[in-house]
């Protein structure tokens, strides 16, 4: 199963978390300006796209110059560069999408981008957001993870809510559990050693994983 990993154009520091998922056979895409966290890793993209509002003149020459593919779009349009990364990543048959650089001072762009994890029409990938130490996933049925102990792990219910929420490894146990959408009572939980498992019957949750 290829994997693509999408840069967005958003506050990233470190971009180093992600370097470990990158092969030869890994296709790194840009969103506009995301392209140039790609840059800082001494990587080239193999495609960058978007209305290119946010990636300088001089960038897109230097990766024109070196062969780089971009695909445009005009301003106004229906989809975020994000979203258009991920579908050019489903049409080259990508099936583990890793999503970066999703903060930054917009926040209708952070909720967009925290939303495609739960849009039906990707249900199929294997998808998360990395960034920074947070590692981002949506649980439909049940998830492992692993860590430290005392990493920080928030579950948030999305849509109508989860129930029979179940978990293993966490400081505050949820036995048949009933998470109310978008309620604080599954925050700030944290691991009690190296892995922790969540599993649900019904709904969705966000999970959160914040690396210590």
């Amino acid at each position: 199963m290829r994997r693509a990993i999408i840069f967005c154009n958003g506050d990233l520091s470190d971009v180093s978390p992600v370097r470990k998922y990158i092969s030869k056979n890994t296709l790194l895409i840009g969103c506009d300006g995301g392209a140039s966290h790609i840059l800082s890793l001494g990587k080239t993209p193999d495609v960058v796209i978007g209305d290119f509002d946010s990636l300088s003149r001089g960038k897109q020459k230097m990766l024109t110059e070196k062969g780089v593919r971009f695909i445009r779009y005009p301003k106004d349009k229906i989809y975020t560069d994000s979203e258009l990364g991920l579908m050019f990543a489903q049409e080259q048959g990508c099936g583990e999408i890793i999503i970066t650089g999703i903060r930054g001072t917009h926040t209708d762009h952070l909720f967009a981008n925290l939303a495609l994890l739960a849009k039906k029409k990707y249900t199929s990938l294997d998808m998360k957001i990395i960034d920074g130490k947070e590692t981002i996933t949506l649980v439909r049925k049940r998830i492992r993870i692993r860590g430290k102990t005392g990493d920080t792990v928030s579950l948030i219910a999305i849509r109508s809510g989860a129930t029979g929420v179940v978990t293993k490894g966490l400081f505050y146990p949820l036995k048949n559990g009933a998470l109310a959408a978008w309620s604080a009572q599954g925050l700030r939980n944290h691991l009690t050693s190296t892995r922790a498992e969540i599993t649900l019957q019904k709904g969705a949750l966000l999970l959160i994983h914040q690396k210590s």
